[in-house]
């Protein structure tokens, strides 16, 4: 019998740092002279920030922000093995990484029975001398199982449902899955018990007008002024991926299959909020945005729009979307949801998991 469960994290590859370099996009800041007056110096940034860095440049917060992080994975973890999902469908955002100047989608169901990643590919700063938290070698690449059977099935019952999502049997450009997929794979086996489920990575351009003029990269004021002057196309609209969620959350409810929906992302991150300097998050629209989460309130999201998002570096909130989608269709609240907030290491970080009725 289909049932449907929900799940929400981060990918923040800070957590693959040490506690004493998670916070190095905040030195870099300092280091590169980007900062202006107001913000050149830790005892100018907003009290919580400060409290953070400490005496310590962070590394003690950085340590108390993963434990409270891995320890929220483990209840998502415990969730999905109690559940025994015959696949894994993951929600997560494109950085200039299948998705180039070649060919940009909306969103893209990625098709395969077996998946390869490469963990520290996109680790910046990692390698050499800075080990990742798990000692793990830099040139590791994993095999995870893919559900093209379940796929397949997917995009057919989309398309006859007036979605018209694009499809890839290979992934474009490179290899290994994107930074979003392969960090959630980590993460969830962080614990290193061991990944089973076959997975189903639907990627979305998260990062619309961004994407090809920053290439990957930061968003900063150059790469925003040249967007404004002659903007790309922007990312799927939040009203559209919630009800692209909705059709997949009754199509699966009528499947053979059991599946958990992941969305994956942080919500607001430093580098993508201009009003902040691109120094920390929004702190006031991600708890607004938590609160409505919390509560089960899921047509709220659907009411955003992309210009507010993108004030509120929430970007990657479009990928939470799809998964909030099915659940507002299928009546499940969520049972734990949990914001984790920093100024310091880039983003909030959100845990939640959301049983079957």
């Amino acid at each position: 019998m289909a049932e449907i469960l929900g799940l929400g994290l981060s990918h923040f590859g800070g957590f693959m740092f040490s506690d004493e370099e998670m916070s190095g996009r905040a030195k870099a800041r300092l280091e590169d002279g980007s900062l202006p007056p107001s913000l050149d110096h830790p005892s100018k940034w907003p009290e919580g920030m400060r409290e953070e860095w400490g005496n310590d440049e962070g590394a003690s917060f950085a340590s108390r922000h993963r434990e409270q992080y891995f320890n929220g994975l483990d209840r998502v973890r415990k969730a999905l093995d109690d559940f025994r999902p015959d696949a894994v469908i993951v929600f997560g955002d494109d950085q200039y990484e299948c998705f180039r100047e070649d060919l940009v989608p909306p969103y893209c169901v990625f098709v395969a029975d077996e998946f390869l990643s490469k963990p520290y590919l996109r680790a910046r700063g990692l390698g050499g001398d800075t080990p990742n938290v798990w000692n793990d070698p830099f040139d590791m690449i994993l095999k995870t199982p893919g559900a093209g059977d379940i796929a397949r099935f997917l995009l057919n019952a989309l398309l006859e449902n007036d979605f018209e999502p694009s499809y890839s049997y290979k992934l474009p450009h490179q290899d290994y899955l994107g930074h979003a997929f392969t960090n959630t794979l980590m993460f969830l086996d962080h614990r290193r018990s061991g990944w089973p489920y076959p997975v189903i990575p639907f990627a979305i351009n998260a990062y619309g007008s961004a994407l090809i003029r920053a290439k990957g990269g930061l968003v900063n004021k150059a790469t925003q002024g040249a967007m404004q002057r002659n903007p790309d196309p922007p990312a799927p609209s939040p009203r559209r991926c919630f009800d692209l969620g909705r059709t997949i959350g009754k199509i699966l409810s009528e499947s053979p299959w059991r599946l958990a929906l992941v969305a994956t992302a942080s919500f607001s991150h430093g580098f993508l909020t201009e009003k902040n300097f691109f120094l920390y998050p929004d702190m006031d629209s991600d708890r607004l945005r938590h609160g409505e989460l919390a509560a089960g309130d899921y047509e709220k999201w659907r009411g955003l729009s992309i210009p507010t998002l993108e004030d509120a570096g929430q970007h990657e909130l479009v990928n939470w979307l799809p998964m909030i989608g099915a659940m507002h269709e299928l009546g499940q609240k969520p049972e734990y949801c949990e914001l984790m907030e920093s100024y310091l290491m880039n983003s909030n970080k959100c845990v939640a998991v959301i049983p079957p009725r």
